[in-house]
């Protein structure tokens, strides 16, 4: 083969390499726009297109992961952080993402492993620590919880999310009035969750404002009828001021709701 000839081979090469490269940025850019439009499913599609011809992108592995989060699949998302980190072990979101799918499976231990290590890469991300946090709490290490929750909200103490789980946490250890104040904050930074109610009616309930816990429990059935948690919470409630009527109420609702009868309020209600 001549020198030039060699030479032109090797430019129709480079190009047809540009191309594919060109080709690949196209599908995971018409990717990423389907994930930010919440069409994950398209999404993943088109990551699959653009991993097919650059299998070599932990970025496109990582937001093909993503996608497949969105879409509950946390096994599937797991898969492809793996490759992600395997082709890249210095970004801290990879780690982060993966510790979240890891712990809406209820595989707390590792995803704790994964949040340590996207907290030693990126120390200024608190929803490594909120979720962090959530985890040690789901492992009942209260006081371990309870300082990554404090971290995280440090960091950004406009997390409705952490305020309710470090409330959860501080009714635990029985630190009842600082479970009532991030209540209250959850509240007012979201009060469309119901769960704000919930807890701050736990609070109160604790510290035996019973007519106020009553009234919280009460707003979140307005809301969700069926919250079985906050109707025996109100059913509790009432048992302590003595209000036998709006007790067996509560618990006949519970019936209704496919509860099983307990004895003791079945002998109290006749």
């Amino acid at each position: 083969m001549s020198k030039s000839t060699l030479l032109l081979f090797l430019l129709i090469c480079s190009n047809i390499i540009f191309s594919q490269n060109d080709l690949a940025n196209s599908y995971a850019e018409k990717g990423r726009k389907q994930v930010i439009a919440g069409q994950y499913i398209e999404a993943v599609k088109s990551y699959d297109k653009a991993i097919a011809i650059n299998p070599k992108s932990a970025q496109v592995f990582h937001h093909r992961g993503i996608a497949k989060a969105m879409l509950k699949n946390y096994s599937g998302a797991i898969l492809d952080y793996n490759i992600s980190i395997d082709l890249d072990k210095s970004d801290f979101e990879v780690y982060y993402n993966r510790g979240v799918s890891e712990y809406y499976i209820k595989d707390f231990q590792n995803a704790i492993i994964d949040f340590d290590k996207s907290i030693s890469l990126n120390s200024n991300f608190a929803n490594s620590y909120l979720f962090r946090g959530y985890c040690n709490g789901e492992l009942k290490y209260y006081l371990d919880a309870l300082k990554d929750l404090n971290k995280g909200l440090v960091l950004d103490p406009t997390s409705s999310d952490g305020y309710i789980n470090r409330a959860i946490n501080n009714i635990v250890v029985g630190n009842n009035k600082e479970a009532l104040q991030d209540a209250e904050k959850s509240i007012q930074f979201n009060p469309s969750d119901i769960r704000g109610y919930n807890i701050r009616g736990q609070a109160k309930a604790q510290l035996k404002d019973y007519k106020g816990a009553i009234e919280d429990f009460t707003i979140v059935l307005n809301k969700d009828p069926k919250h079985l948690q906050a109707l025996f919470n109100r059913m509790a409630t009432k048992l302590e001021l003595n209000d036998k009527q709006g007790a067996c109420e509560d618990y006949k609702k519970s019936l209704k709701l496919g509860e099983k009868p307990n004895s003791e309020m079945e002998a109290y209600c006749k």
